[in-house]
């Protein structure tokens, strides 16, 4: 045993594995099983992998870790690869050949280490050394960093931020990146197990980016999150929350199965289409966008799996490629699902770049006659180089141009650009929570700032006297007329444009109370101070971001408002998210 030898020396370990999808060559035993294994490789996208292992005996220290890069191969010959045999040593080879060996006769493309598929991947080998050799500390996560979901621990009244590692777990973890103020640890073991660690109920748990949360308990989830919240509000909107009612967090009343919308990406692995999430970022990596493949979407709905299966199918036999938001190459970007938790009614968005889908009317017919749920389909066509959805062209291929949803006694039709709280069951919870903290005698005139489809203010109307709402979307504006049309409400109306301009434009002197719900990144400036210029009585804050909302709270503070009421909502189980709502009151 080379460790019982050399005790104190780094003893480096690593093998070599070629793999075709669910197929592992190592080293042939005879000439026979080298043709086969080369016949098989030939004209294909393999991976070749290494696994290493550095171990020193005198501290019992193993790390491993692998590295994978992608080998085409040109269509062999049956003569071209006996020759290749006759002449060279392939018995210990993994998958038959040797790259430095066969070089451009065999090979097409590389895409990765070529060290990795001569057999000893040398930079992943040297930063494996390097991390070795880096400080170890134990220590103990006694917060979690949001929105990052970043462990805390501190050794020596010095900051470790230490990514996966669970609230109350003690950790063995090596410094990987350091500063001045704080460093990032990788767990190297998990020395004491948390209390409220838990098993994840998704497989795909730790590479999807959908969720961070699903193995710590969910009361402490809530927990986590509410401090979060209170933290923002004291070091960002310097308040002093002993003057503040907080209202304990409010649980999802779902903590699975709970979205109506998500936005799928497609990607490629394994030479086929997936269909899945961007992967989880982290600090000891460059973000690449790769997309996990998933199954199944814990988060979303079950329809997942048969709607996933129909189109990967689709695309695999039509010999799509999927968008890289890198090389901006490739045709199918997104899959955008949307549904009625109360309805069941689905619609269907399938985002590609320009470019014809072949056998369309096929399509069609395999998502009908699977999807008994399905209400709508669009094709959306998007040349944006942003990785997001935008609907550059709208092509509405099948049912109606619509689904809906219930809130409360009311039904709201939801359109492909239409806002909606991808929470229903939370968000009625958080409309009745505002019709209860914006105490309405029925004679208030309010205001509604980004309110989407109208829908807290179509929700609101029968207890106020008359409510405005703005919003920059023609398409929201649009939806929240027709939605007040269907719920027979009179009382409501609606403006297009920036809040800014309309509040410059139109006078509201007379209102009454603001409910204002901006997007993530908060109000303007210029909002606000036109929002203090109408001096409404009372402002009731939705948001979604502690950070722009204490932000923004602190400017409304600094000019005659106050911070009363402060309650949060989890809209976003197993995530670092949450719906946040404020009452602001005018005290000057």
């Amino acid at each position: 045993d080379v460790g019982e030898k050399f005790p104190s020396h780094i003893i480096i370990g690593a093998d070599t594995i070629v793999a075709l999808e669910d197929k592992i060559f190592g080293k042939p035993q005879n000439f026979e099983e080298a043709k086969n294994i080369l016949k098989t490789l030939s004209g294909t996208r393999h991976r070749v992998i290494t696994a290493v292992a550095l171990y020193r005996k005198e501290d019992e220290k193993l790390m491993t870790d692998y590295e994978v890069t992608y080998v085409t191969f040109k269509k062999l010959s049956d003569e071209e690869i006996e020759e290749y045999l006759k002449n060279e040593d392939f018995t210990d080879k993994a998958g038959s050949y040797a790259v430095q060996k066969v070089g451009d006769k065999f090979v097409e493309k590389i895409e990765g280490s070529y060290d990795n598929v001569v057999g000893f991947p040398t930079e992943k080998v040297k930063k494996m050394l390097e991390d070795f050799s880096s400080p170890e500390f134990t220590v103990e996560i006694v917060d979690v960093a949001l929105p990052n979901n970043w462990g805390v621990g501190k050794s020596d009244n010095f900051i470790i931020f230490v990514p996966d590692g669970v609230y109350g777990d003690k950790v063995r973890v090596k410094i990987s990146k350091r500063s001045k103020n704080f460093s990032f640890g990788e767990i190297i073991k998990i020395e004491e197990f948390s209390p409220f660690r838990k098993e994840p109920e998704c497989p795909h748990f730790g590479s999807c980016g959908g969720c961070i949360f699903q193995n710590l308990t969910y009361e402490k989830q809530l927990e986590i999150k509410e401090n979060y919240l209170i933290q923002s509000i004291k070091k960002i909107g310097w308040v002093n929350v002993d003057n503040v009612e907080i209202i304990p967090i409010i649980p999802s009343p779902k903590k699975f199965y709970y979205r109506n919308k998500m936005e799928f990406a497609f990607g490629e692995s394994e030479g086929k289409v997936v269909i899945g999430l961007r992967e989880r970022s982290s600090p000891f990596k460059k973000y690449s966008k790769d997309v996990t493949p998933l199954k199944e979407c814990l988060i979303f709905s079950e329809k997942v799996k048969k709607i996933f299966s129909i189109f990967t199918e689709f695309a695999n036999s039509h010999s799509l490629s999927a968008y890289n938001p890198f090389t901006h190459k490739g045709f199918l970007r997104h899959l955008v699902l949307r549904e009625g938790k109360r309805t069941s009614q689905l619609m269907i968005l399938l985002v590609t770049t320009d470019g014809e889908i072949p056998d369309l009317p096929y399509l069609g017919e395999e998502i009908v006659k699977e999807i008994s749920e399905l209400r709508s389909f669009y094709w959306i066509i998007n040349n944006q180089i942003a990785d997001v959805v935008s609907f550059e062209k709208k092509n509405h291929l099948l049912g109606k141009s619509y689904i809906e949803e219930n809130i409360g006694d009311m039904k709201f039709k939801i359109y492909p650009q239409t806002f909606f709280q991808p929470n229903t069951d939370g968000a009625e919870i958080l409309y009745n929570k505002i019709v209860e903290l914006g105490e309405f005698s029925g004679n208030e005139k309010v205001l509604g700032l980004y309110c989407g489809a109208g829908i807290i203010e179509i929700f609101i109307s029968k207890y106020v006297r008359e409510v405005a709402g703005i919003d920059s979307n023609p398409v929201n504006i649009f939806t929240a007329k027709e939605n007040c049309m269907i719920n027979g409400v009179e009382n409501c109306i609606f403006y297009e444009g920036t809040v800014e301009k309309v509040l410059k434009k139109r006078d509201f002197s007379e209102i009454d109370i603001i409910i204002t719900d901006p997007p993530r990144n908060g109000m303007s400036g210029k909002a606000i101070r036109s929002v203090i210029k109408i001096g409404a009585k009372k402002i009731l804050y939705v948001s979604c971001n502690p950070s722009t909302f204490a932000r923004d709270v602190k400017i409304f503070e600094e000019n005659g408002y106050k911070l009363k009421k402060l309650c949060s909502f989890d809209f976003f189980p197993h995530t670092a998210h949450m719906e946040i709502l404020g009452v602001i009151e005018k005290v000057i």
